[in-house]
């Protein structure tokens, strides 16, 4: 009786599918066109970034190659036709925006343009904030900040480059916050930041500078 059953089911089924095996084939050629379309859309994607990619490392060749056989004239030209070329691209999302911006950041910066500098290593956190770029352009946010007078913008943009995990500088940035806490008369907050240097990094010469700064800060009656 069972088998009879199943048998009847399976008529049914076999029944429905053939009734309706022109919808299934449309299903199948949707289901199909949706896996092979997500599929070139991701190659596609995929070269148009390596592309950029290698286009930005083209410009930073062109920039750097034979560069200490440059004088200052050819150097700024260099550079000059470097941002030229970098503009498009620094408008791009992801990894590949962001290196474009870091390599604009860093030209400017060796121009002393400071303030388009941090804008650019502001550009550069935002369209990467989980890459290992981030921190890296936090840490120049304060030090561009830094060369503005901008103590509040150094300060909190070396906090945030210290609170990323496994950054290589990490002691750095953390000594240049608590530094700027100590001229901001932040005693009690400086000796904590110096300490935390410590805690993680005990041999890092950053600590030990900071150990210094904490046994200097007591010995003046400014800490306890």
């Amino acid at each position: 009786m069972a088998e009879k059953e199943v048998q009847t089911t399976s008529s049914k089924l076999g029944a429905f599918i053939e009734k309706n095996r022109t919808i299934f084939i449309v299903l199948l050629i949707l289901v199909l066109s949706f896996v092979l379309g997500y599929v070139i859309t991701s190659v596609i994607l995929n070269n148009s970034k390596n592309k950029t990619l290698e286009a930005i490392d083209q410009i930073s060749f062109e920039l750097t190659d034979k560069g200490m056989n440059l004088s200052e004239d050819e150097i700024t030209q260099r550079a000059d036709a470097a941002l030229e070329k970098l503009a498009a691209y620094t408008k791009k999302s992801g990894i590949a925006g962001a290196r474009a911006n870091m390599l604009c950041a860093d030209i400017t910066f060796n121009q002393k343009k400071y303030s388009e500098s941090f804008d650019y290593w502001k550009a550069t956190a935002t369209k990467a904030k989980k890459a290992y770029t981030a921190p890296i352009a936090y840490y120049n946010m304060g030090v561009c900040a830094e060369q503005l007078n901008k103590t509040e913008d150094a300060a909190e943009n070396y906090k945030l480059a210290a609170g990323f995990k496994d950054f290589v500088l990490f002691a750095h940035a953390k000594y240049n916050y608590g530094r700027i806490l100590e001229t901001q008369g932040k005693y009690a907050e400086a000796v904590e930041t110096y300490n935390q240097i410590g805690d993680k990094l005990p041999n890092d010469v950053w600590a030990k500078l900071a150990k210094s700064r904490v046994l200097a800060l007591k010995a003046e009656g400014k800490a306890e």
